[in-house]
């Protein structure tokens, strides 16, 4: 006679509570919220200190002192001294400065340029439209930071000449973003009726385009600025970019790698001032991806 095996009990599924569901999904916005805040906040932060800090009661950037070489964190200097004495905390707040200024113009003018050449492509289209994505194809190609290199050596490290041409090499990804996107948008209904009614190609850009691609559009710009950024400390890192003794968060790392075993304090601060900027900004474009008012 056959047997048949018995079949073990099955643990009953605790049912989802209607109200614990509800309160989780009340709670996630609250949160998202609430770290949009905290990235806004350090943002606003630097670019307060970047700003003001030549009103801030600190001691000279570069003012050196050779009795004070490589010290620690005292209430004389909070963050210690560098190889020559000069005060880290002072050199740290000012080090934003040409870094923020320099990264700010930059993504201005990159977006400019990629607004104004990838609208241009997709309202031309044609041979138009080729010979505009293919250039732009060709500066994608390239080695940003080998370009940076190239030009700060045979045309010099002034501020203009990096500006444009971080400006140059960062506008790329913005084009075709802008291209692609307003492609997307020349078939809709709105855009046929301004047709209709005798718009022009500028008028439909300023009016129709970019007001229903403006959240992609400043989301990338956002991200590029993270990416210039980066670029112009690590120019300023390899002694192509920020001119000694000026102060920037680049510099002061390269010159602080020597003597890091005796005072880490020159180049923690710079590399924690920049990682915070970088975050911050990378935070709030995760934000606006997911659809949180900023």
């Amino acid at each position: 006679m056959s047997t048949v095996d018995p079949v073990d009990p099955v643990d009953p599924v605790d049912p989802v509570d209607p109200v614990d569901d509800i309160d989780a999904r009340a709670t996630a916005p609250r949160r998202r919220r609430r770290w949009l805040s905290v990235g806004a906040a350090v943002v606003a932060g630097h670019v307060l200190l970047a700003l003001f800090v030549p009103l801030l009661p600190l001691q000279a950037p570069t003012a050196q002192d050779a009795t004070a070489v490589l010290q620690g964190s005292s209430g004389a200097h909070w963050l210690g001294t560098d190889d020559l004495g000069r005060d880290v905390l002072s050199r740290t707040l000012w080090g934003g400065r040409p870094s923020i200024g320099i990264a700010f113009g930059a993504v201005l003018l990159a977006a400019l340029l990629g607004v104004l050449i990838g609208a241009a492509a997709a309202l031309a289209g044609g041979w138009l439209d080729d010979v505009l994505m293919r250039v732009n194809d060709v500066l994608l190609a390239l080695p940003s930071l080998l370009v940076l290199m190239l030009m700060a050596s045979f045309v010099g490290r002034q501020p203009v000449v990096l500006t444009l041409t971080l400006a140059v090499m960062y506008a790329p990804p913005i084009a075709r973003l802008v291209r692609g996107a307003t492609l997307g948008v020349l078939g809709r209904d709105f855009v046929v009726a301004a047709r209709l009614r005798g718009a022009g190609s500028g008028e439909i850009v300023v009016r129709e385009v970019l007001p229903n691609i403006r959240g992609v559009v400043i989301t990338e710009v956002a991200m590029q600025f993270s990416w210039i950024l980066l670029a112009f400390s690590s120019l300023s890192f390899l002694g192509l970019g920020t001119t000694p003794p000026t102060p920037e968060w680049g510099l002061m790392v390269a010159g602080a790698r020597t003597y890091i075993t005796i005072n880490a304090l020159p180049l923690v601060a710079p590399m924690v001032m920049l990682a915070s900027l970088v975050l911050a900004v990378n935070s709030l474009i995760d934000r606006s991806a997911l659809g949180e008012p900023s």
